[in-house]
């Protein structure tokens, strides 16, 4: 049975010991003491190598972990998925041939101690895009003209990389933001800022952020025209041969459409002026007045489109229809008395 003071506080001392457990969970992502050391319920990422899994064996009989295995449901009482064998848990490589696409939690195994520890296996990813300097970076610029009097920056994200691949605070992974120019050549250096070996330090940065190259004006990219450029992976040496780099994201220096200039709108052309002629009102013994209205439209010589139609404004009563009217009412009233 729970505690009597448990029992007492209720709901709010459960509610105060889910986010304890979440905090010392969320502190357990950070690897340690080096990058290499796994410890329980960190993330290890496909490509890495040299991996000391040895912090996942059991405590007490130290038996080496022989394979991470992956279940239905992440319940290792229930059917296994996948498993992938670990030759020598001191040094181990994330094979992505072996994960094949099957990311998640992983259960350390050894046959005498059955699973013990879980780690996460994740893929490390990169996205880039094109934005306008800030206080502007809400606005992308990917796919369009970009006037050369523009100054702009670009976005870096790494969901997993930048909020787990971390030791004692060192962000270790970095990237190079790579442009190619109209002409094919290709390069880190753009308008005299160099753009290699950024640091992943967060899941998204821009590289106008303090401590970041800075924004780039586009009046430094002499040649007019469409560039692409991309994110890839610098460091580890395993993401930079293996890890895939950003998709290309393409811009064109020139006059800029849909956010300096605007949006061209096209020429007006001339339409036909009409010329409404109202007929006169005809008014019947019973006071309904009946409106009919004809329209002659006298177009221009220029015209090239037919104009709307347009809605005829009311004549006044002709003075003949008021006489008449008035007369009535005189005839009326003379019969009432």
């Amino acid at each position: 049975m729970a505690p009597d003071w448990i029992r007492r506080r209720g709901l709010p001392v459960l509610l105060l010991a889910v986010c304890f457990l979440a905090l010392c969970a969320g502190q357990a992502e950070a690897r340690g003491p080096a990058i290499s050391d796994i410890q329980p319920y960190d993330t290890i990422f496909v490509y890495e190598e040299g991996l000391n899994l040895s912090q996942l064996r059991n405590a007490t009989t130290d038996n080496p972990v022989v394979a991470l295995q992956k279940y239905q449901d992440d319940n290792p009482r229930k059917s296994l998925i996948k498993s992938i064998p670990v030759v020598d848990d001191t040094n181990f490589e994330v094979q992505d041939l072996l994960v094949g696409h099957e990311y998640g939690t992983y259960y350390a195994f050894n046959p005498t101690d059955g699973t013990t520890a879980l780690v996460m296996i994740r893929e490390p990813r990169v996205f880039l895009d094109v934005v306008l300097a800030n206080p502007y970076h809400n606005e992308p610029l990917a796919g369009l003209s970009v006037s050369e009097n523009t100054r702009i920056a670009f976005r870096i994200a790494s969901p997993d990389v930048g909020a787990i691949y971390q030791a004692g605070g060192v962000y270790p992974a970095t990237v190079d933001i790579v442009l190619t120019h109209p002409g094919g050549a290709e390069s880190t250096v753009i308008s005299g800022l160099n753009f290699a070996g950024l640091n992943v330090s967060s899941t998204r940065f821009y590289t106008d952020d303090p401590g970041r190259p800075g924004a780039i004006p586009l009046s430094g990219l002499r040649d007019p025209g469409t560039y692409t450029v991309r994110a890839e992976w610098r460091t580890p040496e395993a993401f930079d041969a293996y890890a895939p780099n950003s998709e290309p994201v393409t811009f064109t220096v020139g006059n800029r459409v849909g956010v300096e200039t605007g949006t061209p709108t096209p020429a007006v052309t001339a339409t036909a002026t009409p010329t409404v002629t109202v007929a006169p009102t005809t008014v019947t013994a019973t006071a309904t007045v009946t409106v009919t209205t004809t329209e002659t439209a006298t177009p221009n010589a220029t015209a090239t489109t037919a104009p709307a139609t347009p809605t005829p404004t009311a004549a006044p009563l002709p003075v003949a229809a008021v006489v008449g009217a008035l007369g009535l009412a005189v005839i009326l009233a003379g019969r009432r008395r």
